[in-house]
C-alpha cells in the first residue's frame, strides 16, 4: 500500500509498489513530488526516479514487525 500523506526524506528506506527489494532515498524533489532512489545491496549503481505515491516505507514495516515480535515473546510460555 502506498503512502501519499508522508513526505519522503533523504535516507528513508522504501519499497516501490509491489516490487521486491529495498531502496534508499537519495534526493527529494518537492516541486515535482519525485524522489531519486538507490538500490540497497546492489553491486551496481542502480538508481531510479519515482513519484512519492509509489513508495512504501520500510521503517513502518520494521516497527510493526518489532511490535509483533515483542507481543509473541511476551505471550510465549
Amino acid at each position: 500500500m502506498a503512502n501519499t500523506l508522508r513526505t519522503p526524506h533523504v535516507g528513508n528506506k522504501v519499497g516501490i509498489g509491489d516490487e521486491p527489494g529495498t531502496w534508499v532515498v537519495s534526493r527529494v524533489s518537492h516541486s515535482e513530488k519525485l524522489v531519486d532512489l538507490g538500490k540497497i545491496g546492489s553491486q551496481q549503481t542502480a538508481t531510479r526516479r519515482v513519484p512519492w505515491d509509489a513508495l512504501t516505507y520500510r521503517d513502518e514495516l520494521d516497527e510493526s514487525q518489532n511490535a509483533l515480535r515483542v507481543v509473541r515473546e511476551a505471550t510465549e510460555d
